[in-house]
């Protein structure tokens, strides 16, 4: 299982580099976006029409794919004050159980986003006219990502022994 855990995160390492700019980028546009707004808005009260659209999908894209992020780093949020007192056996089924369901969420996630995507293909949006399937191409994508950051995460609890092993998983993710 370590192993099995050791190749994911081996090939997801480069893919989490570029995930990284992509959604910094991502936040640098919709800054500009978002400015350039405001500004056309207050300033020349001319608001145009696509910024809004735009500053929205940009925040969903953003959203979702750092997400993918989280789960790797364990800064999802979570409720933990009392797992710190727990013995090492029922925080690593507690922490065995949520990974489990993130994995059910997001395959249920993956499943019916591709079936908007394929539903939405061929409409536009309302202001951009970008083709809908685009936007929400983020489901099948990054919940992809989700899966296999949740399954990495899930195989080195799973194979984690003792409490001081756990701790590392939990290190390592941060």
């Amino acid at each position: 299982m370590r192993a099995l855990a050791q190749v994911l995160d081996s090939i997801l390492a480069p893919v989490r580099k570029v995930l990284f700019v992509v959604v910094a980028s991502m936040f640098g546009l919709q800054v500009i976006v978002v400015f350039f707004q405001v500004v056309m808005r207050f300033v020349f009260n001319n608001p145009p029409r696509w910024s809004e659209e735009l500053a929205i999908y940009l925040q969903v894209w953003i959203v979702f794919l750092a997400s993918s992020i989280c789960i790797k780093e364990g800064s999802h949020l979570m409720v933990d004050y009392l797992v710190h007192y727990l013995p090492f056996r029922f925080k690593r089924r507690l922490k065995l159980l949520v990974m489990s369901l993130i994995m059910i969420f997001v395959s249920v996630l993956i499943v019916y986003g591709t079936k908007m995507l394929i539903l939405t293909r061929f409409q536009t949006s309302p202001a951009l006219h970008l083709p809908m399937g685009a936007v929400y191409l983020i489901f099948p994508v990054a919940g992809t990502l989700m899966l296999l950051e949740s399954l990495v995460v899930l195989l080195k609890t799973y194979s984690s022994s003792n409490t001081a092993e756990l701790e590392a998983v939990e290190k390592d993710a941060r």
